[in-house]
């Protein structure tokens, strides 16, 4: 893998590229459509990753991504991005909101911030949110983390092959 910054760190590239790649692959059990895949450049507004698809052919993915950093709570500001793009909807005359199911949001980070994000976000708001983490560790190697696996503890080799 050759996408790494001069700390020999994952690049936010290379992370959204890997998690790209995951996804689009059949034999991940992903339904994303490729040519239906937006990906940002590194200073372009937006999310990083748009992908529509998913088993019904009408769901979206919204994704987020984070390089490598020593900065161990770097993930707090891929999580505040998100959580600025994430769509609710509210029923007629209640104060009851929801996140429609065909919207799915992530956040794309290297394992070591990923195993933070999932200790620290608990699993009913990950739920309510609608929220995926997807880790990457130094080999590319992707993992997707469904909301009801949030809000535990986890060991660093959980999120390698």
């Amino acid at each position: 893998m050759n996408n790494k910054d001069k700390n020999n760190f994952l690049t936010e590239t290379c992370i959204s590229d890997c998690i790209k790649e995951f996804l689009t692959d059949k034999k991940n059990g992903g339904n994303w459509h490729e040519e239906k895949t937006k990906q940002a450049s590194l200073h372009q507004r937006g999310v990083d990753l748009y992908l529509k698809g998913g088993k019904t052919n009408g769901e979206y993915f919204f994704i987020e991504c984070k390089g490598q950093s020593d900065h161990k709570e770097n993930w707090l500001n891929a999580l505040g991005q998100i959580i600025t793009r994430i769509n609710v909807s509210t029923k007629h005359g209640s104060n009851q909101f929801s996140v429609p199911s065909s919207y799915r949001y992530g956040l794309g980070l290297h394992k070591d911030m990923a195993k933070r994000a999932l200790d620290r976000i608990s699993k009913e708001a990950a739920q309510i949110l609608n929220l995926h983490i997807f880790s990457v560790d130094n080999d590319g190697y992707v993992k997707k983390w469904t909301p009801s696996k949030f809000g535990q503890k986890y060991r660093i080799e959980d999120f390698s092959k």
